[in-house]
């Protein structure tokens, strides 16, 4: 097939926050594109770095050896927890109560194959749409996802459950990870895929993303209007909220918007 254009756009915002601990990218090559973002956290800056650590890491293996199947790209999220585990070592000479941890979530597309997967780790998402409905949408790592899971709490009270951000996975931390990996799949004209962080999601329900991406011409204008609705809900300890938008070919097609809800069993409704 011949290779589908390609357009992206990203945005990172600080929120009510004093700094910001996300951080994201977008490399493009002749035959392969890495879109990865982070959201990082830990005391005195931590975060931040835990967050760059992770997408130089990412970024830099990528450019090496683009990832070829889901083995190679679960190598690539592996490695960047090796990467955040060495820094703390080395942030713990200066600061010995260190513990920065972070989240991931990459997506790699195969122009010249027409094929793409993808993986995270933690509660940053990845959601995918084609034909103008939600088709899949990551698991979020969490102590609210496994609760949600076992039947232990309504999706629907989610934002009533204590201790909701828990993760039960992150790059950096003390216990073994396996990255999740889901792919590859053939990509189709249209299609268009969200990758974000916590601080974005959790103001914006599928069917709030999904009516923006039906009234926007561009993915700039797709992650403005969420941006814009994230802002309206003027949370005074709004996170920081980032986002990438990576659309495949021509302008994805709208769908009715009504079931939106019941359209992907994998993700955790909101």
């Amino acid at each position: 097939m011949n290779a589908l254009p390609i357009r992206v756009a990203q945005v990172s915002c600080i929120g009510a926050r004093s700094g910001n601990e996300d951080d994201l990218a977008i490399e493009r090559g002749p035959a392969h594109s890495c879109l990865v973002l982070s959201d990082g956290a830990g005391g005195h800056s931590d975060g931040a770095l835990a967050s760059r650590i992770v997408v130089e890491r990412v970024l830099e293996g990528f450019r090496s050896r683009p990832p070829h199947d889901p083995a190679d790209l679960a190598e690539l999220l592996l490695d960047a927890h090796d990467a955040v585990v060495a820094g703390q070592r080395e942030r713990r000479k200066t600061h010995p109560r260190s513990g920065m941890y972070a989240t991931v979530v990459v997506l790699v597309i195969d122009q010249a194959g027409g094929r793409a997967m993808w993986g995270h780790v933690g509660d940053s998402r990845l959601y995918h749409w084609r034909a103008g409905r939600l088709v899949s949408v990551t698991r979020d790592d969490s102590v609210l996802q496994a609760m949600i899971d076992t039947g232990a709490v309504d999706a629907a009270r989610m934002q009533d459950v204590a201790h909701s951000g828990v993760l039960l996975a992150a790059l950096g931390s003390g216990e073994e990870i396996e990255p999740n990996v889901e792919g590859p799949i053939e990509l189709c004209d249209g299609d268009a895929f969200l990758l974000c962080s916590d601080g974005w999601w959790s103001g914006l329900d599928p069917g709030s993303i999904a009516r923006a991406l039906a009234s926007s011409a561009t993915p700039e204008e797709w992650l403005e209007a969420m941006r814009r609705r994230v802002a309206e809900r003027a949370d005074p300890r709004q996170d920081n909220h980032s986002a990438i938008a990576c659309w495949l070919g021509e302008r994805p097609a709208v769908a009715p918007i009504e079931d939106e809800l019941d359209t992907v069993a994998p993700a955790v409704r909101r």
